[in-house]
């Protein structure tokens, strides 16, 4: 559906409810309504998408592979320190959700280099790192490293990760593959700047639009609730 008609459903929608008195939302309002329902419903489906076949389907065109590039930052973000043998990279600002990480390492450097197979990349906590870190069981080694979010960093405007290894051979490449934010949807009469719904499927998009008449109906049902709060809060 067009944003238009995703707009046109839900004012339907509430119509229905109150006999005909949906309030007239303009374009940036339903906008704003529309956005935070996207939201909700793409929360929903990123927790199932490991589970769900049909749902990685769905969230398909929203899979991005990334190869990423050692950061040059300090070994400081947000109080935040480099471990022993820690590599930083910065995320992509769209990444919502790691589906698939791995390095490769240089095992020789050549030329031509040799470069390893693809390593796993293990998420780990820092309460798990303190435990382990000396454990010659879990800590890294030539087929495991771990990965801890090193935090965001505020000037720059990126979150970063820290990828642990085992310090025998310098990284190569860490590749990842993420689920991006959607991007929002634009309602414009008009058409001149009108921006569709990434996701296609007819039952996500319905979703989206009764999603958005729960928001509207909170909205009439409360008199202190605002469209204006509605779109702050997008």
């Amino acid at each position: 559906m067009t944003p238009t008609e995703l707009k046109y459903h839900v004012l339907l929608g509430v119509d229905k409810l109150y006999e005909g008195a949906a309030p007239g939302y303009n374009d940036l309002q339903i906008s704003a309504i529309l956005n935070r329902a996207q939201r909700r419903v793409y929360a929903k489906y990123r927790e199932q998408f490991d589970k769900d076949e049909k749902v990685r389907k769905i969230l398909s065109p929203l899979l991005v592979r990334a190869s990423l590039v050692e950061s040059d930052i300090t070994p400081s973000i947000d109080n935040t320190y480099t471990h022993l043998n820690g590599w930083f990279y910065a995320l992509p600002e769209q990444a919502a959700y790691l589906v698939e990480e791995y390095v490769t390492f240089v095992e020789e450097v050549g030329p031509p280099p040799v470069i390893s197979d693809p390593v796993i990349v293990y998420p780990i906590t820092y309460d798990y790192y303190t435990k382990n870190y000396k454990n010659r069981y879990k800590k890294p080694y030539s087929e495991l490293v771990w990965r801890l979010d090193a935090g965001y960093d505020q000037v720059n405007e990126l979150y970063y990760v820290e990828i642990i290894t085992d310090g025998v051979n310098p990284i190569n490449d860490y590749s990842v593959t993420y689920l991006k934010y959607p991007e929002d949807i634009i309602v414009d009469s008009i058409g001149a700047t009108e921006s569709p719904c990434e996701i296609i499927d007819q039952g996500f998009q319905d979703e989206i639009i009764a999603e958005a008449i729960k928001i509207i109906v909170a909205a009439l049902n409360d008199e202190g609730y605002q469209v204006a709060a509605v779109e702050r809060e997008s």
